[in-house]
């Protein structure tokens, strides 16, 4: 695998999506509700209430939201994932998530925010991928879903 010209393609969901039934969104609701009350009338912070109730719409936005297939692509240059290309130098290392509720390639990158790029692996072999990327990057030994990962899969996020 030490060719230049080699890479490894595949196409995947942008992100894992978890389909959201009513109950999801009247708990939403009713918990945003009544923490909101608590604001108000206990704390009488009414700009923490309005915090809260822009970061629950937020959060109904982004819900409603559904992943689109897009193509990734391992080469000696970077990380391609859609049309945005990650050059090696902005990635200090890697990781492959393998279990039964995640199958991804984790990256940590040099950004100040969203430090971690997510890659849905599918079909894709991950033993394949973690060799393609050990001649270009460093792999971190955690092997475990980022705590992010696993809250959000709780959450149905």
């Amino acid at each position: 695998m030490s060719n230049e010209n080699q890479n490894l393609s595949w196409e995947a969901w942008e992100f894992k999506h978890y389909p959201k039934n009513l109950g999801w969104y009247v708990v939403l609701i009713a918990v945003t509700i009544m923490v909101m009350a608590f604001f108000i009338i206990i704390q009488s912070d009414i700009f923490a209430a309005v915090s809260l109730g822009i970061l629950a719409l937020l959060i109904i936005f982004f819900s409603r939201q559904k992943p689109e297939r897009v193509e990734i692509d391992l080469n000696s240059k970077g990380v391609r994932f859609g049309n945005i290309t990650y050059p090696y130098k902005q990635l200090k290392y890697f990781w492959v998530v393998h279990n039964e509720r995640h199958q991804t390639i984790n990256f940590h990158t040099s950004a100040l925010l969203n430090s971690v790029l997510i890659l849905e692996l599918e079909n894709q072999d991950p033993e394949e991928a973690r060799e393609f990327l050990l001649q270009y990057l460093p792999e971190h030994s955690e092997s475990e879903a980022t705590a992010v990962q696993q809250v959000m899969h709780h959450l149905k996020f």
